[in-house]
């Protein structure tokens, strides 16, 4: 009798267990479908954008009643820095949403009065008949952001002590920033020693009671701000704000200028990763096999992708993966389905990648550029195509080749082998790939002029652009430097790997996968130390809002009691950074989380807030 019971009971734990088997597997597969759902909605909301943005002529929606808000950017139109400091202002200010003029000082004239704050590119001997004018406008509540310094002149004799100087000597040659403020987000005392900052410096003393904001590595003094009557200066002692890795300076050093300033950010936390779902090399790697004894493509499946997935959990990430179909480097059509193997791992491997919360884009039918530059294929070790129409049949094949592993998925994302995409490359996307919303290369400058380099904007064909900042599975001081920056200005943080970075010997620096992977979960716990509330999304969803900010336009009117601002975004969430050292008090439309000392997160519901002050 007893057997029989205990028979029966196991037959009723085997019965429960298969039940809830079953119900796991449903929970999972209604939220894969439910991830599929929602990569649809997203395709619809981008084509409504889109269509849009057409007919609007590309323009953003006006303001009912701007007010008369307006900085003027001086430059020298004869002057190689100036010009190069004034257009770098000039995109920080368009992100910013901050009306501007610019004003070349060598043919036109400054009516200050006008001017809600004045940034000046050119050399202050330029201004010697105005510096009389300046003086008043700074003391009668106006502000001044003098964006380089050069050998003393008879103009900067006359306004030195103005600016905060004690004393002055002669220019010298500096690398290296210690930030003693919070100009840049959460920075506040970090030191950055590599000679990738460079500066030319105003050797001298300041005055005790100036609001130093940063110094040189020899701890000259490089940024401050300089209370003047009802009005301030700020101050760059150096030579440096002409590149994109010191936007943030720009715009942490304008939302410090003023009192109350508010400025719209991205917010957005995007993870890329190449060349994957894609043919893994078959064999043995000598390491991998020393450390692991697997085979790479098992060592892949069975170690190295569930500890990327594990520290996607952990650390607040959401993969956006990018499929390559084939590592051959045919480039001439017809283009052959492969075996089912690869289909069977792009299955395998994607459907991870979108339960996961994660996001399928493509990097190419194979890892051949779509460009027809010879000197760039030569050095990438490429093959040119030969015309567009092949490039548009290899598109239409990797396309293809995703639909029969998810055939309802709408694959919207797209980043160029090596970063490299020429106009006929371009032209062949759009042509082949009616649904293909986001181009994501590259957002710094590439001094060997190959890479395709990118603002984040709408362009004129409706694509919307949206470049990486940064790469790797460790941290760097440039990176470090440049993410701080790009997070500062427009609150993104934009990263690439590449799952072969480790069988590498320069991206992978010769480490085993152990140590890899701990440098890794270390740049991802610092990533959300440091910036805890950056939204943590994928490439196509942070489209939409990107391209909600980029099409439409802001105005604040503050007092001393609130700060109102309207906008045009048609954005179900718009961010901000908000700098005051003044007291929080009634919200209306919007929530306010702090980030830092006197600076906040500003997330608004509507198109018009308001944010209460206190004493």
């Amino acid at each position: 009798m007893n057997k029989d019971v205990k028979f029966r009971r196991n037959v009723y734990i085997i019965l429960v267990c298969v039940l809830l088997l079953a119900i796991a597997t449903q929970i999972a597969r209604s939220k894969f479908v439910l991830e599929f759902s929602h990569n649809g909605s997203l395709q619809e909301k981008y084509q409504t954008i889109k269509q849009n943005y057409f007919a609007s002529g590309k323009k953003k929606p006006d303001l009912s009643e701007p007010s008369n808000r307006n900085y003027c950017l001086l430059f020298d139109g004869h002057d190689e820095l100036s010009i190069g400091i004034k257009n770098n202002t000039e995109q920080v200010l368009n992100y910013m949403k901050q009306p501007h003029s610019t004003v070349d000082l060598t043919d036109g004239d400054v009516d200050f009065e006008q001017c809600q704050a004045v940034l000046m590119t050119a050399s202050l001997q330029l201004l010697n008949d105005e510096v009389k004018e300046i003086e008043n406008y700074v003391s009668n509540g106006g502000y001044m952001f003098i964006m380089r310094l050069d050998d003393p002149t008879d103009t900067f004799i006359q306004i030195y002590r103005k600016l905060g100087f004690v004393s002055f000597a002669y220019l010298v040659g500096d690398t290296g920033i210690d930030l003693t403020s919070n100009v840049l987000v959460n920075q506040s005392g970090v030191s950055y020693k590599e000679n990738f900052i460079y500066n030319n410096v105003l050797a001298g003393e300041i005055e005790k009671d100036v609001l130093l904001m940063a110094r040189t590595g020899q701890n000259y003094p490089l940024m401050w701000k300089k209370q003047y009557g009802s009005g301030a200066f700020l101050v760059f002692n150096g030579s440096s704000l002409d590149t994109k890795d010191t936007r943030g300076l720009i715009a942490g050093g304008i939302s410090m200028l003023e009192p109350d300033y508010i400025y719209p950010i991205f917010n957005t936390k995007l993870f890329y990763m190449d060349d994957f779902p894609a043919p893994i090399p078959q064999g043995i790697n000598d390491t991998i096999y020393a450390e692991y004894q697997r085979e790479t493509p098992v060592f892949f499946h069975e170690i190295w992708w569930p500890q990327m997935i594990k520290a996607a959990k952990l650390h607040d990430i959401k993969y956006t993966a990018v499929a390559i179909q084939t590592y051959q480097d045919n480039v001439h059509a017809p283009f052959v389905p492969l075996d089912d193997e690869e289909l069977h791992n792009l299955i395998g491997y994607g459907r991870e990648v979108i339960k996961s919360g994660g996001e399928i884009g493509i990097h190419g039918y194979n890892h051949q550029s779509l460009q027809m530059n010879k000197e760039v294929a030569d050095f990438f070790e490429y093959k040119i195509w030969d015309s567009q129409e092949d490039m548009e049949a290899s598109v239409k094949t990797v396309l293809n080749y995703i639909a029969r592993a998810f055939p309802k998925y709408a694959v919207m994302s797209y980043v160029p082998p090596s970063n490299v995409l020429g106009a006929e490359g371009r032209q062949a996307l759009v042509n082949a790939w009616p649904e293909l919303a986001v181009i994501s290369s590259l957002y710094m400058v590439d001094p060997s002029n190959r890479a395709y380099v990118q603002e984040f904007e709408i362009a004129d064909d409706g694509i919307i652009e949206m470049p990486r900042v940064t790469s790797g599975y460790f941290d760097t001081e440039y990176n470090k430097w440049v993410e701080a920056n790009t997070i500062t200005s427009i609150g993104v943080f934009s990263h690439f790997i590449h799952p072969d970075d480790l069988l590498d010997e320069d991206r992978g620096r010769q480490q085993k996968w152990k140590d890899l992977y701990r440098d890794f979960e270390h740049l991802l716990e610092r990533l959300h130390t440091t910036y805890p509330w950056l939204r943590s999304i994928t490439s196509a969803e942070a489209a939409i809002g990107v391209a909600h900010q980029l099409q439409s336009n802001m105005d604040v009117i503050k007092n001393n009691k609130e700060l109102k601002v309207k906008t045009t975004s048609e954005a179900e969430s718009q961010y901000f950074i908000f700098r005051t050292d003044k007291k929080i008090g009634k919200l209306v439309n919007c929530s306010v989380r702090k980030i830092d000392t006197d600076t906040y997160l500003v997330t608004a519901f509507k198109q018009d807030f308001t944010i209460g002050l206190g004493r």
